[in-house]
């Protein structure tokens, strides 16, 4: 299953995410995507769901947005 985070350090939701990411140890299954270290991310991102707010981890090519929601589905699938 093809994963990706889009984020940015600085933003408090998608540190939520990665701190989770890094509780469930499953860094190495998703694909950071920084758009604040690369501008194609970012364009990426409003190509994809038309704004660049974060995170939003693609999940199979379909977004999902919002911490609280992307947490909850890392815990379904790693935990």
């Amino acid at each position: 299953m093809a994963l990706e985070l889009y984020f940015y350090n600085e933003c408090g939701f998608s540190q939520s995410v990665l701190n989770c990411m890094t509780n469930l140890h499953c860094e190495d299954e998703i694909v950071k995507k920084n758009i604040r270290e690369n501008t194609d991310y970012e364009k990426e991102l409003i190509a994809l769901c038309g704004a660049k707010t974060v995170p939003v981890l693609v999940v199979e090519g379909k977004p999902l947005r919002g911490c609280e929601e992307i947490n909850q589905f890392l815990v379904g699938k790693f935990l």
